[in-house]
């Protein structure tokens, strides 16, 4: 027993000091980056995230830094996986959607039902963890509804909190259906952002087949397929075709 507290203690102590190393960095990188030194403002960004460190705030300043130095793939790319761990971020998105605008692709989405824009929108208010946090709490409130109703002898209370619980049982399925479609779309459907200046995409998988159509620095597709060295995506406009590997990055 003794030995099994020696060993929690040592591992709580080197945890400590490692996240304390991480936010030393961290404020060092922010301190490049305010100095005007982007690139090893980056550097130090990106060892962070090579120790198995990561955060929104960490991708968001990684990418503030990729577009200070015009590289806006990468800037893009960043600013997309900042976003899809914390969703709800105005400035992240506020970010992202300047970048956007500075890519040279202009390409009409295939238009959404109403419904399915609205199902999206929602989707997007929180992340994966955070739908999970949000049916916890809610979970919370309906045991409290039941416990109120079981226990009160006022009949406009009774009724207050059976509807309660009602209304609280419909949000905790509403927040775990929501957690699960955005997990799945996580773990299926793969995005990813071009990171050349200008990108050929063929008819399939050859040098030497027949060119689609070109995309952009910091353009957004779907990943449909891959093989060997190239993979297919589809842009927002429903075309597909198939670009080489070292083209894209997977957000």
């Amino acid at each position: 027993m003794k030995n099994k507290t020696i060993i929690l203690t040592l591992l709580l102590v080197f945890a400590s000091s490692l996240k304390a190393s991480v936010e030393n960095s961290f404020v060092e990188a922010n301190n490049m980056y305010k100095n005007g030194n982007y690139q090893e403002a980056i550097d130090m960004y990106q060892s962070i995230l090579d120790g198995g460190y990561e955060s929104a705030a960490l991708y968001y300043n990684l990418g503030n830094a990729y577009f200070r130095t015009d590289n806006l793939g990468a800037a893009i790319l960043n600013y997309e996986r900042a976003l899809q761990i914390d969703p709800s971020d105005k400035e992240i998105q506020q970010n992202l959607d300047y970048a956007n605008s500075k890519t040279i692709d202009r390409i009409n989405k295939v238009p959404e039902l109403f419904i399915t824009k609205w199902f999206n929108a929602v989707l997007g208010w929180f992340s994966v963890n955070q739908w999970g946090v949000v049916a916890i709490v809610v979970m919370v409130l309906l045991c409290a509804c039941v416990v109120v109703f079981f226990t009160t002898r006022s009949y406009t209370i009774k009724q207050v909190s059976f509807y309660s619980a009602i209304i609280m049982l419909v949000l905790i399925i509403c927040s775990i259906i929501n957690a699960s479609v955005l997990k799945n779309r996580m773990e299926n459907l793969q995005q990813a952002i071009v990171l050349e200046p200008t990108v050929v995409v063929k008819s399939s998988p050859d040098d030497n087949s027949t060119e689609k159509f070109i995309i952009h620095e910091g353009c957004k597709v779907t990943i449909e397929d891959e093989l060997s060295d190239w993979t297919k995506v589809k842009i927002s406009d429903g075309n597909t075709g198939w670009v080489e590997n070292t083209y894209i990055e997977i957000i």
